[in-house]
């Protein structure tokens, strides 16, 4: 699972700005890419992590988010909107419709259950001479307790960059009140009975590995090839990254973990079709957190990888079903699809 926090002295900043209020203007609007939202609105620590810039409700529970996509960011590496960029603007979305439009409180607990992500056109990623101008529509099919309190909802809808569409994305969010996820986490970490001694943090591997060329941004270790066939290796998680660790948290974050599953299927794409990985575009994840991976426990990912099919926009695709481990136990599944285009 996905925890997303925001600190108790943000939520009581963010309710006396902005505004939470769920009331709409009448008719849909233009969407402005003037400014960004308020940082604790996304759950962000830096300025610089938010992309969010506009959000608006259409009919229904149909909701619209623009964001600003960055042309120089850590995780970004060449001249292409990388998968992390897109996964956090989506992620974003959820979190803003949440709080703006749905009035949920900043003190609540946000867990992401699922994200889907896939990309129709390639060529929208490439960046150009100003940041790209994204905008993700969603329609959300509410959760709500007896009461009507919202629980949570699950998401789909289209991602469009500068007017074309980029392709779908979706997922599931659920919300606890912070009373109710302290206990949680406190009975689930007391059943693993963790040793409290410190762990090895496992090296990364080299960068050209997994097809990436900033050492910071490599997060497993050396994938080796199991007896059974696949690719496993160890998580990396650098707790002074700028993007990944945003903010501390209880747990690793899904966006660490979809980092890890991208790059091991990377690594067994490559590896299979005899490629320079750094030629592996990623082009789509789905992504299900079963329960939380633990800070203090050594993390595996494991690659089972697909067979090479041809695609008329991607060109070769590549699909590994990757896993995500703590102690034999599955915290994650994730289905991560590679492609090799021009």
């Amino acid at each position: 699972m996905n925890h997303i926090s925001v600190s108790e002295q943000d939520a009581s900043a963010a309710a006396a700005a902005d505004g939470l209020s769920s009331l709409e203007p009448d008719g849909p609007r233009e969407m402005r890419y003037d400014a960004t939202v308020p940082r604790w609105l996304v759950h962000r620590n830096a300025v610089a992590e938010v992309f969010a810039t506009d959000s608006q409700r259409l009919e229904g529970d149909v909701f619209e988010v623009a964001a600003q996509l960055p042309r120089g960011h850590v995780m970004l590496e060449d001249q292409t909107y990388d998968l992390p960029v897109v996964l956090e603007a989506c992620r974003q979305t959820g979190v803003l419709i949440s709080h703006r439009h749905l009035d949920v409180p900043m003190d609540q607990a946000f867990i992401m259950q699922r994200m889907v992500l896939a990309v129709h056109d390639p060529v929208l990623l490439r960046q150009g001479p100003e940041p790209a101008r994204m905008l993700v529509r969603v329609d959300a099919d509410l959760h709500r307790s007896r009461s009507g309190r919202i629980l949570g909802y699950d998401f789909q809808g289209e991602m469009l960059v500068n007017g074309g569409s980029l392709g779908t994305v979706g997922g599931a969010l659920f919300f606890l009140r912070r009373k109710d996820y302290e206990v949680m986490r406190a009975n689930g970490r007391a059943a693993l009975d963790i040793d409290r001694s410190a762990q090895p943090r496992p090296a990364p591997c080299s960068p050209a590995v997994v097809g990436r060329r900033d050492p910071r941004n490599v997060v497993v270790s050396d994938p080796v090839q199991r007896r059974e066939g696949g690719w496993s290796a160890i998580v990396v998680a650098d707790r002074d990254h700028p993007h990944l660790f945003d903010h501390p948290l209880d747990h690793l974050p899904g966006n660490l973990l979809m980092e890890a599953a991208r790059q091991l299927t990377a690594v067994s794409a490559a590896r299979g079709g005899g490629l320079d990985p750094a030629t592996l575009v990623p082009v789509a994840v789905a992504a299900d957190f079963s329960q939380f991976c633990e800070n203090d426990l050594t993390t595996v990912v494991e690659a089972d990888p697909a067979p090479f099919r041809g695609d008329e926009r991607l060109g070769a695709v590549a699909a590994a079903d990757v896993r995500v481990l703590q102690r034999g136990n599955v915290c994650a599944t994730m289905r991560v699809e590679v492609a090799q285009w021009a």
